[in-house]
Parts: structure tokens; C-alpha cells; sequence
């Protein structure tokens, strides 16, 4: 982890918008150590770069989580498969149309996983609570931490955008999520959600995997475009833009498709741009 990056943590636990650091740095950069609380006293390491804001316990008692930590390799192989393929670039020319016209500045992605999304992205700065996701993610470029959506390790004010994509269906709470998530934006910052429409013949597909155990779909909750904008709604955001993708049947060969901005309810992708109020 970068040595600025340190800037940027903050207790999970008293809150303190401060940590010390012990421990080896290279090249300005924190390779292992401890981070300290001078509040609470509170320690939590920092091992291969990235620092720990994680309960071990809460991976294993989390489907949510211990599934991509797990099944890393397998969940990783979908974004190079010739179906996989196909749907994520349609997914991020999505969100590349959703933002067009839009300064970033600084930002981060909540549940980035093996850093696939960031990538494509140039998203600098991701979280998620799945260790070997995370060493994925940062042996692509990602400034990694270990943490949970619902207590974030940032300060407030930290970010200018924020990234939520696919992962509203694995967080335990959404509202937590959302709500922790315009804590860290700063002023009129901007969250930008990508989620599988539940209304959709993609939803419905996924919903009948997860009825059948499917591994990754098995743990996910599908939200519907309502749902969603009263969970963006009652957390402090008002929504700026839509676009739709996936209007294709996921029974088919997948085709790449141009993004129709708007709120299609037969598109299996929806994503929305929403400003801090």
C-alpha cells in the first residue's frame, strides 16, 4: 500500500479519523506492519501491502464472502470466457456511457473483487473482504484494502466517486452500504451502481440458479430498478442518470450491444449515476 494511502484509513472501530503505522515501508510504500489506533489502541495488520479491516470470522460465516474467497480463480475466469467476455464489455461500456461527461476525480470501488471492473475502468482504490480477491485485484494495478461495505476504513470525505458494481447483491445491508458510502463521498460526490435487474429475463435466470444452489448466485440477493432507487433515495443520493444493457435473451449466443441511456425494464443491466445531496 502506498504510503498517502494511509491518509485516507480510519479506525472501524472508535471511528478515529487517524492510524499510526509500524513496520516495514520500501519505496514509500507499507509492506508489513501494523496500523495503530491512538484512540482505542486498536491494531490491525497490514500483510503482503494491504491492510486487514476484517474480522476472520466474518469470512467464514459470510456465503457472501467465502465463496469469492474461495472460488477466486473460477469467479476470475468468467471475464475472460466467451460468454463472460462478451457481457462484461457490455456491462462497462455501460458504465463508460454512464459517466461520459462526468470528472471522476478520486475514486474507489466497493466489492472490487479481482480487480476486473477497476481495470477496465482505471478505477485507483478498491475494497472487498475476500483475501485472495484482493491479491488478484492489486497484482493488477488495484490500491487494496480489506474491509466490509457496511464500515468502511475510510475518512469522511475521502472519495469523488464511488463504484458499486454487482455488489449490492452480496452486501448483507444495502442501506448501511449506501449510507457509509455517502459518508466517504465528498460534497456532491457521485455513486455509480451496476446491478442485474431482477424484472428481467437475466434476473429471473439468476434467481432460478440461486434457487438451485448455484455457487455464486446461491448467497446474492437481486433487487429490482425501484428498489434500488428507494434504497439510493432514503441514503442521501438523487439520481442523475440511467443506462440500460443486456436487452439480449440470456439463453443466446451473447452479442455486444450499444448502451441505450434510459431506464429499459427487459434490460438485464441496469446502472445508475446518483450525486450526494
Amino acid at each position: 500500500m502506498k504510503l498517502q494511502t494511509l491518509n485516507k484509513l480510519r479506525c472501524i472501530i472508535c471511528k478515529h479519523q487517524n492510524l499510526a503505522y509500524a513496520g516495514e515501508i520500501i519505496e514509500n510504500a507499507l509492506v508489513s506492519g501494523n496500523l495503530i489506533c491512538p484512540q482505542c489502541n486498536a491494531t490491525f495488520p497490514v500483510i503482503n501491502g494491504i491492510p486487514r479491516f476484517i474480522i476472520k470470522n466474518e469470512i467464514t460465516k459470510s456465503p457472501e464472502i467465502s465463496v469469492f474467497d474461495k472460488y477466486t480463480e473460477r469467479y476470475d475466469s468468467w471475464f475472460t470466457s466467451p460468454k463472460g467476455k462478451v457481457l462484461f464489455q457490455n456491462e462497462v461500456e455501460a458504465i463508460k456511457e454512464l459517466i461520459r461527461g462526468i470528472e471522476i476525480g478520486e475514486s474507489l470501488e466497493i466489492g472490487v473483487g479481482t480487480g476486473a471492473f477497476a481495470k477496465a475502468l482505471r478505477i485507483p482504490y478498491g475494497v472487498d473482504p475476500a483475501w485472495n480477491s484482493l491479491l488478484l485485484a492489486k497484482r493488477r494495478g488495484v490500491e487494496v484494502v480489506q474491509g466490509i461495505a457496511e464500515n468502511l476504513p475510510f475518512k469522511d470525505n475521502s472519495f469523488d466517486t464511488v463504484f458499486i458494481i454487482v455488489t449490492i447483491c452480496y452486501v448483507k445491508d444495502p442501506i448501511k452500504t449506501l449510507t457509509e458510502t455517502n459518508r466517504v463521498l465528498r460534497n456532491h460526490g457521485h455513486v455509480i451502481i451496476g446491478f442485474i435487474n431482477k424484472d428481467s429475463s437475466w434476473g429471473r435466470e439468476y434467481l432460478e440458479k440461486k434457487k438451485k444452489g448455484h455457487i455464486f448466485y446461491g448467497p446474492a440477493t437481486f433487487y429490482s430498478y425501484q428498489e434500488v432507487q428507494g434504497i439510493l433515495e432514503r441514503t442521501g443520493f438523487k439520481i442523475q442518470k440511467v443506462v440500460s444493457t443486456l436487452m439480449q435473451n440470456p439463453t443466446e449466443k451473447p452479442i455486444r450491444e450499444k448502451p441505450i441511456v434510459g431506464f429499459r425494464a427487459y434490460a438485464g443491466f441496469i446502472t445508475i449515476l446518483a450525486r450526494k445531496v
